[in-house]
């Protein structure tokens, strides 16, 4: 991932990477180290960049999640004009800096968040050239109702893929997506990551949604993708199910995720039934109520 943000950046010089790197020590390779000596290939990106990437490491026993793994990331944040977010295991396409800045200014908001589930990377790069093979776009404007142990909460989903109706610029969306996001740096700071959130996996993105939205962001799906996830499919599928998951730990933490849900909910008032002492609360304050949110994109009743 990291080799390709700057290798296929056409001004590598103005990126900087910030990355948690939550792994085994002596098992898991290291994000920072080039895969080979830096006198043996100094072209690699984490030779000629080494100096633009910033690592927080921590041990994978600690892990509680990707929402707090998150709010580190945004810690690492340091006043840069714009900034985007990313899963790992991602790979980008040739210029794509430009292109993804192109497309933000395309739409004359100063708040545009644009933002998505990434498409899988297989057919999807031309491998001589960097650039997308891709005519068509994700966008997401599906939602449903989903359980689990920790409580009911909204999981979104992407629309069948294919080619963008609005032409020339991103298409205004409802929802927002962890796996990729793309703003003015001020979204970072005006809309932070929650740090109380431990053993959440779904749920942190109607929480970033809803929060932005009421602070006057705009999420739009972009036109066309600048990068792709390896997701565990296909020839990937060997490879990625191999990945360690932070819920091994959930014994560690016995009852921390239901809380933490408890708390996503009851700050997005979708558990308007519990009592706010059995969350850990802080105060939390919106520009407008939550509710406009609601009656703004869609109506619960017929969810």
């Amino acid at each position: 991932t990291v080799e390709s943000i700057f290798l296929r950046a056409k001004y590598p010089e103005r990126v900087r990477v910030g990355v948690v790197d939550q792994i085994i020590d002596g098992e898991d390779p290291v994000c920072d180290a080039p895969v080979y000596p830096c006198s043996e290939k100094p072209n690699q990106a984490l030779c000629k960049y080494k100096d633009q990437v910033d690592v927080y490491q921590m041990e994978a026993e600690l892990s509680v999640g990707p929402v707090f793994a998150r709010h580190i990331g945004y810690r690492l944040y340091r006043g840069e004009y714009y900034a985007t977010q990313s899963d790992a295991h991602v790979t980008f396409t040739t210029g794509w800096d430009m292109d993804i800045i192109e497309q933000m200014e395309g739409t004359g908001n100063e708040m545009t968040v644009l933002t998505t589930y990434l498409t899988d990377i297989q057919g999807s790069i031309d491998e001589k050239t960097g650039n997308s093979l891709r005519r068509t776009r994700p966008i997401m404007c599906n939602t449903v109702y989903e359980g689990g142990p920790q409580g009911l909460h909204l999981r979104h989903a992407s629309q069948p893929e294919g080619p963008p109706r609005v032409q020339g610029m991103p298409q205004l969306e409802p929802w927002w997506a962890a796996g990729y996001s793309f703003s003015r740096g001020h979204f970072i700071v005006n809309v932070p990551y929650d740090p109380l959130q431990p053993m959440i996996f779904q749920g942190e993105e109607m929480s970033i949604g809803i929060r932005g939205f009421t602070v006057g962001y705009d999420f739009y799906a972009p036109e066309r993708s600048v990068c792709f996830h390896h997701y565990a499919i296909g020839k990937n599928a060997k490879k990625r199910n191999k990945v360690k998951h932070f819920w091994e730990n959930g014994e560690r933490y016995p009852g921390v995720g239901k809380r933490a849900m408890s708390r996503l909910l009851g700050i997005v008032r979708m558990n308007p039934e519990k009592d706010p002492k059995e969350w850990d609360h802080t105060e939390v304050i919106f520009a407008c109520v939550v509710e406009t949110y609601y009656l703004f994109y869609f109506d619960f009743i017929y969810l």
